[in-house]
């Protein structure tokens, strides 16, 4: 059950809301090659899910279904996002918001009626068309009360360090509002049909590969200030930070718009999640950019969720009980304001 001290409360950053209802509007525009999740999965894996997904379909899309679950892995607050497969940036930019609209509102509500269990931490945005995804970015926030955003790795194929999408960083960092960095697939997982690799190693590389570009891109040298949160526990990136310190070191195209600061500088100014699955990699992620910076994430209600984020923290060895308090909760509350 929530617990009373609400400066001790856990929580989950890393849980997904469905919207079932916006996928009728954005069928007429789908191809498969448009999501590379579902597109690059093979035939083993969608049968998996054909059984697997009815089985939690309440879990997914209903919010009191959620709470029994919740309080067994001892999560006191969790902070919505949307369901990945329902970004749709493949939809005309009109459409795209209205299909934002619907789903922002629905995290909306669950967060009204459940003040107490939910808060909004992954309102989405229509990055199909910049403008629009600003305009319902300051409608989640102001008129809904969103506490943040959540985006995928690419928008219809293009990179988040391309310069279309800058005045859409500039916006967020203005507004003080964290964004969630959730994959849905690799765009290139030509390889990744078999044994469901296009979760396994698809996502977390997509995570990599899309914050890796942004670094050397100069984004948080412009923007310091942006808080962007790399989920699963940001995939590869922070386990081989020295190979891109010294790609940056030995290379001058590399330090093209971060001359100052190696990569590593960067890389231990964003936010990220505890799905590492392992105390020895939560520990080394710790070592590599603060506990300050990790929050737990349970990746809900999805099979390759963490069932036990207590214990996977309780597992780390040398950390301080503060240092536990603030990757349960603490650091999220202060980050998102809850």
């Amino acid at each position: 059950m929530p617990t009373e001290n609400a400066g001790s409360r856990v929580i989950d950053i890393h849980c997904h809301l469905a919207t079932p209802e916006t996928r009728p509007l954005a069928a007429p525009h789908f191809r498969s090659e448009y999501e590379p999740y579902d597109h690059f999965m093979g035939q083993d894996s969608i049968d998996h899910n054909k059984e697997m997904i009815p089985s939690i379909g309440a879990q997914l899309s209903e919010p009191g279904a959620r709470l029994e679950y919740m309080d067994r892995m001892g999560v006191d607050l969790q902070g919505l996002a949307t369901f990945v497969s329902e970004y749709f940036y493949w939809t005309p930019g009109p459409l795209g918001a209205e299909l934002s609209r619907m789903q922002n509102d629905k995290l909306a509500a669950a967060a009204a009626d459940y003040p107490d269990r939910y808060a909004v931490f992954g309102a989405t945005v229509p990055l199909q068309d910049i403008d629009l995804a600003i305009a319902e970015m300051d409608r989640a926030v102001d008129d809904l009360g969103a506490k943040g955003l959540q985006i995928g790795g690419t928008i219809a194929g293009h990179n988040l360090d391309e310069a279309r999408f800058r005045p859409f960083w500039q916006a967020v960092a203005a507004k003080g509002i964290p964004v969630l960095l959730h994959p849905s697939g690799y765009p290139e997982g030509d390889r990744f049909t078999e044994y469901f690799l296009t979760n396994c190693i698809g996502n977390p590389l997509e995570t990599m590969v899309a914050s890796t570009r942004m670094i050397f891109s100069g984004l948080f040298e412009e923007l310091p200030d942006l808080k962007l949160i790399l989920l699963h526990g940001g995939g590869y990136q922070p386990f081989y930070t020295s190979r891109a310190d010294h790609t940056w070191k030995v290379r001058p195209e590399a330090r093209k718009h971060i001359p100052d600061h190696p990569p590593s500088h960067y890389m231990k100014q964003l936010y990220y999640d505890t799905m590492v699955f392992q105390p020895t990699y939560l520990r080394h992620l710790v070592e590599i950019v603060g506990s300050d910076r990790i929050m737990l994430g349970t990746d809900y209600p999805f099979d390759m969720a963490e069932t036990d984020p207590n214990g996977l923290i309780d597992g780390v060895e040398g950390l301080t009980d503060a240092e536990r308090q603030a990757i349960r909760g603490g650091t999220a509350a202060r980050l998102y304001g809850v």
